[in-house]
């Protein structure tokens, strides 16, 4: 037992002057006459003044002596610890994917947390409150000051599956906010960390073991849209101490497609690419092996990639550097040469595009095709400034090339490729079109001839291709930012959402020309639903080596330097057992003593 307002109990200094006040205080008792002629005033006692005299133990003065000594009670709130004791625990659960790892024959390290978490919600006082926080790329609470019902319920849906994580967020921006300075946290997982990292309030208990574990590391699905068909490469691994004997089963909508017995030696990867057929939509990809460590990782879908033609124009070039861009365009995939509303524009330097937001168009020289200026170009050697932050010169080094041509201009560009004060290749601002101009005469350079010309082509098709509306690509790993146009720049959004839509959940994202959906940490098929319109489906997959590998875990514990891992707070109750009692009881000795002095008639 233990009293929840110690400061009450200075109630208990009125007993003193209760009892103060009934010693010099005199009840005479009462007389009973016939009529008032019979009282006379040689029955009146009068006393020159009050006096000390022996303290009369009345029934008033114990009513009025119980009634201060419940009343300091009820103050002073007694509460037993094991009636109405309140106790918070505070549990972070590692949401690795290793704790869904599991021994041939016993439990599952996740479900091994959840029976540790268990047992200890037995132990504790009724009205306790429980607060569960998952670890993760950004951790998450799940049950915050939750009854133990609240708290069993979230763990019977908890799912650890997230790739490799640090764990310390967790306890130290959520767990120490939540608990006071005498209490601790329980940290589950399958792993120790570094005793040096964990605060003195933390507990830790690992419930991992050492297994082996075959897993797929990578996958990709590619289409060629001419031969109509796929290509997948995938990547296997064994990290186990012997060699592993298995099964790759493909299969596509229920129906095997392939299958393969594989022979992986201990520690080592076996990389495979097989042809697909195409219009199969999706594809199964399990690994088959008694007694794998971890189920997780043996099985991934695929979503089939979709053709995504860009459309390029050559309007108004010469023939030369016409020639040599269809000479590079004939290699690129997927790519068709149309005037009607191109994507990109091949243009001459000298007439600048309309404002589009839809366009792409790219400029090039010489920027004056008067002979005065084209006389006054000047060819450089370089050295070049290339802008590596945009993808457009990736992979441009200009080893070689000569810069003929070059012209002074009046156009406000964000430079690229440039030489001094010269640049021989910007982004024009100040129109919605995305512009690239060239400061270049081709006949004149041997750009065309250096291996950086068909880069720099291929850079400009493809970052074209991605900026379309629609899917960018269709297979992500866990973690990853799927991002994709919606729209081209120039259209109005609608005030609707687009929907997310997988087995496990439906998330509303705002409307916007770029959107980005991020923390997709579960594996499956996710659809994007504009209504009741599907604008594309996409795989998720979890692949990362190093939550595979479950060759480091081992059981063990870290004690917290307190001996308890909860804390105790204050009851949500408004009222105890014992303030009912206590107001009770004082009501009950109030009337009592009312009934004691309340006078009685004359009869």
């Amino acid at each position: 037992m233990y009293l929840a307002n110690p400061w009450g109990l200075l109630g208990l200094l009125g007993l003193p002057v209760i009892a103060f006040i009934h010693l010099y205080h005199r009840r005479f008792p009462p007389q009973y006459v016939a009529g008032l002629f019979l009282w006379v005033t040689e029955t009146e006692v009068r006393m020159p003044g009050r006096r000390l005299d022996r303290l009369p133990i009345t029934t008033t003065l114990l009513l009025e002596l119980l009634t201060a000594l419940v009343l300091s009670l009820v103050l002073a709130d007694p509460r037993l610890s094991e009636w109405d004791e309140v106790r918070h625990l505070v549990a972070v659960l590692n949401h690795s994917a290793s704790m869904q790892g599991q021994p041939e024959g016993e439990v599952s390290f996740r479900e091994a947390a959840i029976q540790e978490l268990e047992s200890r919600f037995s132990k504790l006082p009724r009205h306790s409150a429980v607060t569960l926080i998952r670890t993760g790329p950004t951790p998450l609470t799940l049950v915050r000051r939750g009854t133990i019902e609240e708290a069993k319920a979230a763990l019977a849906a908890w799912q650890p599956n997230a790739p490799r994580h640090r764990f310390a967020p967790a306890w130290e921006e959520l767990g120490m906010q939540l608990v006071e300075e005498s209490g601790s946290i329980l940290f589950l997982t399958d792993e120790l960390p570094d005793p040096k990292d964990v605060p003195r309030n933390l507990e830790v208990l690992s419930f991992g073991r050492k297994l082996e574990n075959i897993a797929f590391n990578a996958a990709r699905w590619t289409f060629d849209s001419i031969a109509k068909q796929g290509q997948l490469f995938i990547r296997i691994h064994n990290y186990g101490f012997d060699s592993a004997e298995c099964h790759l089963v493909i299969k596509s909508s229920d129906q095997e497609v392939s299958r393969q017995n594989l022979s992986i030696p201990a520690d080592h990867a076996v990389a495979l690419n097989l042809p697909i057929p195409g219009r199969l939509g999706t594809l199964q990809l399990i690994l088959e092996k008694n007694g794998d460590g971890l189920r997780l990782d043996n099985q991934i879908q695929l979503v089939e990639p979709q053709v995504r033609p860009v459309k390029v124009a050559l309007e108004g070039l010469p023939e030369y550097p016409r020639k040599q861009i269809e000479r590079v365009l004939r290699i690129t995939p997927d790519i068709s040469v149309n005037t009607q509303e191109p994507h990109i524009l091949f243009d001459k330097a000298s007439q600048l595009p309309e404002s589009n937001g839809a366009l792409w168009w790219v400029g090039i020289g010489p920027i004056s095709p008067e002979e005065a200026d084209l006389k006054a170009a000047k060819d450089l050697e370089g050295p070049y400034l290339v802008d590596r932050r945009n993808p457009i010169v990736d992979g441009v080094s200009l080893g070689g090339v000569i810069w003929a041509g070059v012209q002074p201009t009046k156009y406000e560009m964000m430079p690229l490729i440039s030489s001094g004060q010269a640049t021989l290749l910007g982004q024009l601002k100040g129109t919605q079109t995305t512009a690239f101009l060239m400061n270049i005469d081709l006949k004149r350079s041997n750009l065309v001839e250096s291996p950086d010309w068909p880069v720099f082509i291929n850079n400009l098709v493809e970052q074209r291709r991605d900026s379309l509306p629609g899917l960018r690509r269709w297979n992500y790993r866990s973690g990853e930012v799927v991002r994709f146009r919606l729209f081209d720049p120039p259209d109005r959004a609608p005030e609707h959402a687009v929907t997310l839509v997988s087995q496990a959940q439906t998330r509303k994202i705002p409307r916007d020309s770029l959107i980005e959906i991020g923390d997709l940490n579960e594996p499956g098929l996710f659809e994007i639903r504009d209504g009741d319109g599907l604008l594309g489906r996409f795989a998720v997959n979890f692949f990362d080596p190093a939550e595979s590998d479950l060759r480091q875990l081992r059981p063990g514990n870290i004690p917290a330097a307190e001996n308890a891992v909860t804390s105790r707070i204050a009851a949500d109750l408004p009222y105890t057992w014992a303030l009912w009692l206590g107001t009770i009881l004082i009501l009950l000795l109030l009337f009592a003593d009312w009934l004691v002095l309340k006078p009685n008639p004359v009869r």
